[in-house]
């Protein structure tokens, strides 16, 4: 940290133009992809859960205004064709594949629109209908929904019968071609076995014709009488299937499923609140680490505050003092080193704490980071030079009057301004240092007038001859003036960013309208910041 406070220029000033300097980070601290997709994830917990709330209703009211509708079923038993071929070989069995393919065919579909008279287009039929095959079976699923449930039932009956309808005459068709072609063959092997006879009955007892002739007659009965039997063998009726389940009056809608659609909306919603989470954190302008805050910052980031529960009432505490062993008050012991540190090298004793906004924290930044410099056994003085909404004599329980305007006035001497601070001694074995601190007192109208390079001068000199720090709380550096001109003076900035400026054009402007005052800025104070930072844990 010394290095990087030795490194910046020692007046203090750059370019306004200049481009920022990339700070680097070691590996240890460089945190994964997956860790910083969490944390954005974290961030935007609360619009991912309203985006997936809101599409969860959008899914649960386009679903509730949906029609019902409901479905029957019938299961058919598909058999074989008892029929024979012409060459008397048994027909294959069933392919299942090509009974579905014929179950939504125009042609049963024309079958149900004349058996059930609906008019129209039959085609349009087949939109409600849908075919099933169970694996390892002989058995057709014909399922049809339909707005109202009997009419369901009925046209799925109706699919199930036309099926069987069409496919028995199509069977008996088939047996009646092979009988008649089974008559012509018979009429054609009848007339040549005559022809035969007639000849045998011409030719004489001796003939040596006759022979052959007689061989001939016998081979052609035979074969008639095959064909006799084949005739006698056909079916009078086919049995092409049945039905094995009828088709059932549905008792409730299948269509819309209220379940499946909220939880299709979730799964929607969370991929979509996901995604515009890191479109928005790709969009925003908000620093993601400490690291990329320096960077902008143009200086390092000396001390990092978590969120004390009471800043969320807006209710500001001195932690270093009432809550000496919490996490809050480490981490101002660990600002105070850090500061010390930038202090030595830099060789100061007078630091500006500002802000770019207000209620960033640096009221309660310079107020905590005093109590724990006095513990530290540093001779500390505090001036509250917000002459806007001073709020440090609040938070160290002391009269905000006379102050800093009585003496720039001349209606009081600083000595009889300034005041004395007794810190508890419980929990520590050295006894705290003195703490003095000099109000703002009374706020004036326009207190621009007040405020100069001189008569501030004077003071914060006098304060750094009876003290070995001194903290000045400046307003915000954005919104008024005051800042500048103080700064201008104090030369050491110590920039306390809170969650409402921890934005880039918001850190880069405020380090540049203190680089026209010529004030140089020592470090950042990250408070309560909205992204995980890369530091140990207080809570050992």
């Amino acid at each position: 940290m010394v290095e990087k406070l030795r490194s910046q220029d020692p007046t203090g000033r750059r370019g306004v133009g200049e481009p920022l300097r990339a700070v680097g980070t070691s590996p240890a601290l460089a945190r994964t992809e997956l860790r910083e997709a969490l944390a954005v994830i974290w961030h935007r917990k609360w619009s991912i859960l309203a985006v997936t709330l809101l599409i969860m209703a959008l899914a649960l009211l386009a679903s509730s205004r949906q029609p019902s509708i409901y479905e029957s079923m019938v299961k058919v038993l598909v058999l074989p064709s008892e029929s024979t071929d012409a060459g008397g070989a048994p027909v294959n069995q069933p392919n299942l594949a090509t009974e579905s393919e014929l179950v939504n065919s125009v042609a049963v579909a024309e079958i149900v629109a004349d058996n059930l008279m609906i008019p129209g287009a039959p085609r349009d039929l087949l939109g409600g209908l849908s075919v099933a095959q169970p694996t390892d079976t002989d058995i057709l699923q014909i399922s049809y929904r339909h707005p109202d449930p009997r009419e369901a039932r009925r046209r799925a009956d109706a699919f199930a019968r036309a099926y069987l309808e069409y496919r028995t005459d199509t069977a008996t068709e088939a047996i009646r071609m092979s009988a008649e072609n089974i008559r012509r063959q018979i009429a054609l092997l009848t007339d040549d076995f005559n022809e035969r006879n007639q000849k045998l009955q011409e030719l004489g007892a001796d003939s040596s014709s006759r022979t052959l002739l007689e061989a001939q007659a016998n081979l052609l009965s035979t074969q008639i009488v095959q064909l006799q039997l084949q005739l006698v063998s056909l079916p009078e009726t086919v049995t092409v299937g049945k039905i094995i389940q009828p088709a059932a009056m549905p008792t409730s809608p299948v269509s819309p499923n209220h379940v499946v659609n909220v939880a299709f909306g979730f799964v929607a919603g969370i991929g979509l609140g996901v995604g515009l989470a890191f479109l928005r954190d790709r969009l925003s302008e908000r620093v993601k680490s400490s690291e990329e805050a320096e960077a902008y910052l143009e200086a390092p980031v000396l001390g990092v505050i978590p969120l004390v529960p009471a800043w969320r009432r807006r209710k500001q505490s001195l932690v270093a003092a009432t809550q000496w062993r919490s996490p809050s008050a480490e981490a101002y012991r660990v600002l105070r080193t850090s500061v010390l540190s930038a202090c030595s090298a830099l060789d100061v004793k007078r630091i500006a704490v500002t802000s770019a906004h207000t209620e960033e924290g640096k009221s309660t930044t310079v107020a905590n980071l005093g109590v724990v410099l006095a513990r530290a056994g540093k001779r500390v003085s505090i001036l509250s030079a917000d002459l806007r909404r001073p709020r440090l004599h609040e938070l160290l329980d002391r009269d905000g009057q006379p102050g800093l305007i009585e003496v720039l006035s001349g209606r009081a001497t600083l000595a009889e301004a300034v005041q004395e601070v007794t810190l508890p001694p419980r929990g520590f074995d050295v006894p705290a240092a003195g703490l003095r601190f000099l109000p703002s007192g009374k706020v004036p109208e326009d207190p621009t007038e007040l405020i100069t390079s001189e008569t501030v001068g004077r003071v914060i000199e006098a304060l750094e001859g009876m003290s070995d720090i001194v903290l000045i709380d400046l307003p915000p550096v954005l919104p008024v003036t005051d800042a500048l001109v103080v700064a201008a003076v104090t030369r050491n900035v110590l920039l306390v960013i809170g969650p409402k400026a921890n934005t880039r054009p918001v850190i880069v402007s405020t380090r540049q309208q203190l680089d026209r005052v010529g004030a140089r800025v020592i470090g950042g104070v990250l408070n309560a910041p909205d992204f995980p930072v890369t530091q140990a844990s207080y809570s050992y």
